[in-house]
């Protein structure tokens, strides 16, 4: 189990790293690709924590209450559409930059996922 824990918590810091680094983005143009990238690496990685903890739910029942959450994000939140739409229109405004930096956070921070996975990495270390 130690190893599938050193896993998961190499997955959790990742998506808690790509969140921080959205967090302290300026709101420029170049920041909007780096939201971009980093809304990218946390689907990807969501994705991956929650097929793989299909796996372990018995084991730990963190993974159950994980696994809803991150459900529950990919059912209601969907940014990439409007992420493109505004790099191709709206890529000098930095109020619509921010806007959907501040979209994107908050849908993170909804029903907790955010900090459900800051808990989760604290329990696997």
């Amino acid at each position: 189990m130690v190893l599938t824990d050193e896993y998961f918590y190499n997955l959790v810091k990742k998506i808690l790293k790509s969140y921080d680094i959205m967090k302290n983005l300026q709101d420029s143009k170049d920041d909007l690709y780096v939201l971009d990238v980093e809304l990218l690496k946390i689907n990807g990685l969501l994705k991956v924590l929650q097929r793989k903890s299909e796996e372990f739910v018995e084991k730990n029942p963190n993974f159950s209450k994980l696994q809803k959450k991150i459900k529950l994000y990919f059912e209601n939140y969907y940014f990439i559409e409007e992420l493109e739409k505004i790099k191709d229109v709206y890529s000098e405004d930095p109020l619509r930059i921010k806007n959907i930096k501040n979209s994107i956070i908050t849908s993170l921070e909804n029903d907790k996922l955010i900090y459900l996975i800051g808990d989760f990495s604290k329990s696997l270390k």
